[in-house]
């Protein structure tokens, strides 16, 4: 008989729009007591729809607006003076995703997704150095915090962003992986993270790189077994990340066929 084998499903974040005013009001009316705005209902749409999900991530693209006003020195983000951070707010996101899912990572755009711009510093690399230098001490505030790790949500790989910031509590997640320099995230990265329709790419960078997790997107019962073939299948996770609109029904859906049979 065939032994069913659960594989962890991991988030890598939410797309969560913009709710209608009464629907923000009537929900603060339950947070008396609480700093929350804005970012935060959306932060609790976001972690609200991941029941199930073995390693939740709160966020998604949108968390960037906030991290974009915890960089200090900057002018509709033009750096325009000595650069720092303020992480009162994000000290505040933090403690209010903590109490309610302790496992939870949060997910926001890679330094590069935030348009930030120079014209204080004057030299390209060391501003970016400072940008990733920032989201360093930030990251490690929240994690100070209690917050388990962050996903960084990526459109390209870029080398100093890596270099400074990837690592087992910090993990890069190629919005397109298509398209992603997957080889140089490699080199930084022990996390291969592929859509499922692209397995066959995996046995070829698992042969190059020491990859510690292979993490299909979206993946139906038989990728996963297929997969198997690759590696074992406690180095298997399924990861996903929502689009957008029927969040609840995507997590259950994606932990539904999460398993094997061997």
């Amino acid at each position: 008989m065939a032994r069913r084998i659960t594989i962890p499903v991991r988030s890598f974040g939410s797309e969560v729009g913009m709710p209608a005013v009464l629907e923000v009001a009537e929900w603060l009316k339950g947070m008396r007591g609480e700093e929350a705005d804005l970012t935060t209902y959306r932060l609790a749409r976001s972690l609200g729809a991941q029941e199930g999900v073995a390693v939740p991530a709160a966020g998604g693209v949108f968390y960037g607006e906030r991290w974009r006003e915890a960089f200090t020195g900057m002018a509709d983000g033009v750096l325009v003076n000595e650069p720092g951070v303020d992480p009162s707010a994000l000290a505040a996101d933090a403690r209010y995703v903590r109490a309610r899912r302790k496992e939870a990572w949060f997910s926001l755009p890679a330094p590069h997704m935030l348009g930030f711009r120079d014209a204080y510093i004057g030299d390209e690399e060391e501003f970016s150095g400072m940008v990733a230098a920032g989201y360093a001490r930030l990251a490690r505030e929240m994690r100070d915090l209690g917050v388990r790790g962050h996903v960084l949500v990526a459109d390209r790989a870029d080398e100093i962003e890596l270099e400074r910031l990837a690592g087992n509590k910090i993990v890069f997640f190629p919005r397109n992986p298509g398209r992603f320099d997957l080889e140089l995230l490699l080199e930084y990265q022990g996390d291969l993270i592929l859509p499922a329709g692209d397995l066959d790419r995996a046995a070829d960078l698992m042969e190059r790189f020491r990859v510690r997790k292979l993490v299909l997107l979206d993946p139906e019962a038989e990728d996963l077994l297929a997969a198997t073939a690759l590696v074992d299948p406690d180095k298997l996770e399924v990861g996903g990340y929502c689009p957008g609109e029927g969040c609840p029904d995507y997590w259950e859906r994606l932990v539904d066929r999460a398993f094997i049979l061997r």
